[in-house]
């Protein structure tokens, strides 16, 4: 099962990028990259460029690079087209790639401004929504815990919608990740390792069925 309960969050990263996360929390991409902290980057350029000039047509606005995003669920698109070699400045596949898992309460209570989208938020025709605990009704659930995603004729858009995001402003502290998943028992040691001297300590889990 992609998400094994409604309301939880999906953020994926290099394990390259962990260290930097724990200590800083999750920054938006605007902020990474002004302060070049992303070690290894597994988004496509082209989406990441758009999404640095797409508007947020909500408060607190900016634009959407200006958000830490999370998935609704694991197993995403995005994440078939890096299995798949078809990111050109990523080419490390999926084992080096972990999940930081959150819920949509825990960031709300921790003090976050979070917006949610219904698909991928670099669609210009993606709606916004300012109440990040209404995802609870909104999301369509039985397609985040679809194993398949693939568009079909009565629901063309299907790929799109399962990549609906939650967007949180600014910054996420690791003190509300409250997972760390990874594809392999040798890369959760290495994240476990990351994480011998920290106060904060989300559990650990190996998800293949997170994976392609």
């Amino acid at each position: 099962m992609t998400t094994p309960q409604n309301g939880l969050l999906f953020h994926f990263t290099h394990i390259e990028n962990l260290p930097s996360i724990i200590a800083n929390g999750r920054r938006a991409d605007s902020a990474v990259q002004t302060a070049d902290a992303l070690k290894v980057e597994v988004g496509e350029d082209r989406i990441k460029k758009a999404r640095r000039s797409r508007p947020v047509p909500i408060p607190p606005g900016g634009v959407v690079a200006d958000y830490v995003p999370f998935y609704f669920a694991a197993r995403s698109p995005m994440l078939y087209t890096i299995h798949c070699g078809n990111v050109a400045s990523y080419q490390g596949g999926q084992d080096p790639i972990v999940y930081l898992v959150s819920e949509i309460s825990t960031v709300v209570d921790g003090g976050c401004t979070a917006v949610f989208t219904d698909r991928n938020a670099y669609y210009p025709y993606a709606t916004f929504d300012a109440d990040a605990r209404r995802a609870y009704d909104e999301v369509d659930w039985p397609l985040m815990r679809a194993s398949m995603w693939n568009n079909t004729g009565n629901e063309p858009d299907r790929m799109e919608r399962r990549m609906a995001e939650m967007l949180v402003h600014d910054a996420v502290p690791f003190s509300l990740v409250v997972e760390i998943a990874a594809r392999s028992e040798a890369m959760l040691a290495q994240v476990n390792d990351l994480l011998a001297s920290v106060e904060h300590r989300p559990a650990l889990a190996v998800r293949t069925n997170w994976y392609f």
